[in-house]
């Protein structure tokens, strides 16, 4: 063991279907800290199975570089739009099979409990989200899309979901 520090590298995924956010967070003992954020663009009109073979081939770049061992990614609930919520659960679902083939356990929280893990209410609106993650990752500005920054949130979430002591994860093999 090296000297006594643990170290976990999770990635947070906040599925679309022709945009996933993105982040890695890595913690070392207490101290947590943002390795990479950011979004996967499928081009507007891409037509399925092609805009699912490109969030897969995107998730597959990030997971090959920086390598995390576990991820979170949030919960799906909604059925507004019948159309636009199938489509958001079959990225969703080739996201999680691109995980599971590389043996990596799935952390799923919903979006109140990101909420609360990070605002400590689950009632938060995005601006709160974005101004606890400031300062509980200590980091003065946060760029790009809101989707990066669910992802953000959805991976502090998990880093905390996993070192409760009776985490579940979904493992499928």
């Amino acid at each position: 063991m090296r000297s006594g520090k643990f170290n976990l590298r999770i990635i947070g995924i906040d599925p679309g279907s022709h945009r996933a956010g993105y982040a890695v967070l890595e913690k070392v003992s207490s101290k947590i800290k943002i390795l990479t954020y950011g979004t996967v663009e499928v081009p507007s009109g891409t037509p399925s199975p092609d805009n699912l073979l490109l969030l897969r081939s995107g998730l597959s770049e990030i997971l090959e570089e920086f390598r995390p061992v576990l991820a979170s990614v949030e919960e799906m609930f909604f059925a507004k739009n019948k159309k636009t919520a199938s489509r958001v659960f079959e990225s969703r679902g080739v996201l999680l099979v691109t995980l599971a083939e590389r043996n990596i356990p799935i952390l799923e929280p919903t979006v109140s409990q990101i909420k609360k893990g990070t605002t400590g209410s689950g009632t938060a609106d995005k601006k709160q989200i974005r101004q606890a993650l400031k300062l509980l990752l200590g980091i003065d500005l946060l760029k790009g899309h809101d989707d990066s920054w669910d992802a953000v949130a959805a991976a502090y979430v998990g880093l905390s979901m996993s070192s409760a002591p009776l985490w579940t994860v979904r493992i499928r093999g």
